[in-house]
């Protein structure tokens, strides 16, 4: 375990995340932003990902952003390995990592370590691409809460990778993937992270959620996919079955209205984001700070406060 300095700004989607870690670049030497978004890793995904634009990636150095193409499956233990080899990096050059995203599994990985699962699941991983393409995904979904609940219970209804990803676990019949979160092996990689959750009342973060979706659309977010489908990325892929982009593909197909798509996405975000908001209260590392009571300037300066405390002096 390493006592070098390392910053989690983490919390539901829609919290502005993204501004808060920048605006404690001001005040923070030598920031690099290490993304916890299951997301923004891949690439032409920039809208509906709430991708940091390119001012802001100006600002500090950015890292797990653009890494995959739309088609490629990524696990929590790659971002893991990956994440810790960045933050050793960065240390090794004097620089203050600051993870942010919300992605829990994947900092949790990173923080605390990840099982190890060497089984072969290739076949079983093609006959569920072809159950896929012939049921749909609802039925799998199903077919997951029956062989493992838990599991089911922590994905959204349209998360294809991660719903795949599970149900291979449980059909090769070893384990299945919640038993495999239980028993989680590995180092922690810092003894004492500073650990930040954001917050906001739930009626305002909904209205937020709804008028973030409205603006992505506003700025070419359908565009965005129709870009990705003339690209040749098939609407089964592993980026385009996430949340929008799987309700944009579908309209675009003719299979359901425009509106009902955009309302369907703000509906899923919302759902979204209340099981982030469960994730991050089960972690009583996270020190919850309430832009409701704080304001976006006072949270930047609790963090940065509590930065000098811990390590600006020299100290941890």
């Amino acid at each position: 375990m390493s006592n070098k300095p390392l910053i989690l700004i983490t919390g539901p989607t829609a919290t502005g995340k993204t501004e808060i870690a920048l605006a404690a670049t001001q005040h923070l030497p030598k920031v690099e932003i290490i993304s916890a978004d299951s997301r923004q890793i891949y690439r032409y995904m920039d809208i509906g990902t709430a991708k940091p634009t390119a001012e802001q990636q100006s600002q500090c150095a950015h890292h797990l952003l653009d890494v995959l193409s739309p088609e490629q499956n990524y696990s929590a233990g790659a971002y893991a390995r990956a994440a810790r080899r960045i933050i050793e990096r960065i240390w090794n050059r004097g620089g203050l990592p600051i993870v942010v995203g919300g992605t829990g599994l994947y900092w949790q990985s990173a923080l605390d370590g990840c099982f190890e699962d060497a089984a072969e699941y290739a076949p079983i991983r093609a006959e569920l691409q072809n159950r896929l393409h012939c049921e749909g995904l609802a039925s799998l979904y199903e077919e997951l809460g029956r062989r493992d609940p838990v599991a089911q219970a922590r994905l959204q209804p349209g998360d294809a990778q991660r719903i795949l990803r599970a149900l291979e676990v449980a059909m090769a019949g070893k384990s299945t993937l919640s038993a495999l979160w239980r028993e989680r092996k590995g180092q922690p990689f810092v003894r004492q992270p500073q650990m930040i959750s954001l917050t906001m009342a739930r009626s305002r973060l909904y209205e937020r959620i709804d008028q973030r979706v409205e603006q992505m659309v506003e700025r070419g977010w359908v565009e965005e996919v129709r870009s990705l489908l003339e690209m040749g990325y098939d609407p089964g892929a592993s980026a385009l079955g996430t949340l929008g982009y799987l309700e944009i593909c579908s309209a675009l197909a003719g299979h359901c209205p425009w509106r009902e798509a955009v309302e369907r996405t703000k509906q899923r975000t919302r759902h979204l984001a209340k099981r982030q908001m469960t994730w991050c209260r089960r972690d009583r590392r996270l020190r919850e700070l309430d832009l409701d009571v704080w304001g976006k300037a006072g949270v930047v300066q609790r963090i940065v406060g509590e930065w000098e405390y811990r390590w600006g002096s020299g100290l941890g």
